[in-house]
């Protein structure tokens, strides 16, 4: 939960708080942070992934889907935000175009439903409990190279809300940029955006016309492109590091190895999620690899 600035001109503008929190940190430092506050999607499918070829192995025909499930985008605590051209042409609004995210579980959860009362209690135990050796845990520790590292990058996100006096949306220069420069860049090329809900104009116009992993058509991916161009030209996400740097900067500094760390097995994380994803790397295959090893 977001911890509430006492003084209410703190919620307009954090630089002009005198904040404690405020200090000078490494843009390394930044961006692992902001990075390791948003885990890839094709990070948590493939670890979703490992656990279902895992289940297979203990008799369990669990059904694998490779397909990454698409979701709005987003920089640091703030939606919307797209992180490079290329996310913009190849994603563009992923989650108002397609189908909705909770249906891609359904075979999984039909499977699981179907499975009687003792092989569901086996399924908890061997499968998805985060006790033992169960394949929840081995998948964790494939990517991650453990379960506690797995849930110590995944409760990133939560710390540094913790240590936030409020979300970057709240802060007066983020505003600004949002709503001064970026929102008056859209009308200029035609697009007329509601704050940085590019994606909920895109909705509107554009429909769910695509399926998971299907490129957006010409008219989406120049919205999108559009959209991007306007973030650059306002400065967009060098203000929200500037306004995370201020609000949780001290942090940051006092927990700086830390999140260097938890970023590179983040790195490591995604080029082995790769790998599975494109079918290059599985279950068996790394647990035959540990086994050699040992």
């Amino acid at each position: 939960m977001l911890l509430v600035c006492a003084v209410v001109a703190c919620l307009v503008g954090l630089s002009s708080c005198g904040s404690p929190n405020a200090a000078d940190v490494p843009d390394t430092v930044t961006v692992a942070t902001v990075e390791l506050s948003d885990v890839p999607m094709e990070v948590m499918q493939a670890e979703e992934v490992l656990m279902a070829q895992c289940a297979r192995t203990k008799g369990f025909e669990v059904p694998v889907s490779y397909t990454v499930p698409a979701v709005p985008q987003s920089y640091s605590d703030v939606g919307g935000v797209f992180r490079s051209r290329e996310e913009a042409q190849s994603v563009g609004y992923a989650s108002q175009t397609v189908t909705n995210m909770e249906d891609t579980n359904a075979e999984q959860n039909e499977y699981v439903d179907s499975l009687s009362a003792a092989d569901r209690e086996r399924y908890d135990r061997e499968i998805v409990s985060e006790e033992g050796n169960s394949c929840m845990v081995q998948a964790a520790t494939m990517l991650y190279g453990s379960y506690r590292e797995s849930t110590a990058i995944f409760n990133t996100f939560n710390e540094v809300q913790r240590e936030r006096s409020a979300s970057a949306l709240d802060d007066k220069d983020v505003q600004s940029a949002i709503m001064d420069e970026y929102v008056p860049c859209m009308k200029r090329a035609g697009y007329e955006v509601r704050g940085l809900r590019g994606g909920e104009l895109a909705g509107k116009t554009f429909g769910r016309y695509r399926a998971w992993n299907e490129a957006p058509n010409a008219d989406e991916r120049a919205m999108a492109t559009q959209d991007w161009t306007c973030q650059v030209e306002a400065k967009l996400m060098e203000r929200i590091n500037d306004s995370l740097e201020r609000s949780a900067g001290t942090w940051m500094l006092a927990n700086e190895a830390t999140i260097l760390e938890r970023h590179e097995k983040l790195q490591q994380a995604k080029g082995i999620a790769n790998q599975v994803l494109a079918g290059k790397s599985s279950f068996e295959d790394m647990a035959s690899a540990d086994g050699k090893q040992d």
